[in-house]
């Protein structure tokens, strides 16, 4: 007896439903982090490096590669 979550043996197996939702979490975290530390030092008056920038990057590449993987079966 089969039950009806059965599948044929020639369709390709489903993708997992949660595919890039851990890369999004990681990017936005990133960037939502970035830009609250930029805010706090402007506004204390502290000064900038660029490598407040590397964060930023990390966590765009971040969202940008989630999502593409969370569209890409379909």
């Amino acid at each position: 007896m089969s039950s009806s979550n059965d599948r044929p043996s020639w369709l390709p197996p489903l993708p997992p439903p949660n595919r890039g939702r851990a890369l999004i979490a990681v990017g936005l975290v990133l960037v939502i982090a970035t830009f609250i530390y930029i805010f706090v030092m402007s506004y204390v008056g502290g000064t900038h490096t660029l490598y407040t920038l590397l964060p930023l990057a990390t966590g765009l590449i971040c969202l940008i590669v989630g999502l593409t993987r969370r569209n890409e079966g379909r």
